[in-house]
């Protein structure tokens, strides 16, 4: 199982609505990793019941990713 972002830059379409009077769109980015089984089976939705016999499942209602000492800064090549 992998997990997958989709990432935006909204600083530079910001500034230049702000400062040049002009819509850019946003840039994006995707990064995917593959989860250990052990990650996995933390995230799998479990089993909640029954509903007219379909099997009903936790759903996701939010997500998003803390960094314990700040944002990481890019490293330059």
């Amino acid at each position: 199982m992998r997990i997958t972002f989709i990432l935006a830059d909204t600083t530079t379409t910001y500034v230049a609505l702000v400062h040049e009077n002009q819509h850019r769109p946003y840039s994006k980015r995707s990064v995917s990793i593959e989860l250990t089984p052990e990650q996995e089976l933390l995230i799998r939705p479990r089993k909640t019941g029954h509903i007219n016999g379909k099997v009903q499942h936790e759903i996701i209602l939010d997500c998003f990713v803390e960094a314990e000492d700040g944002p990481e800064e890019e490293t330059k090549a």
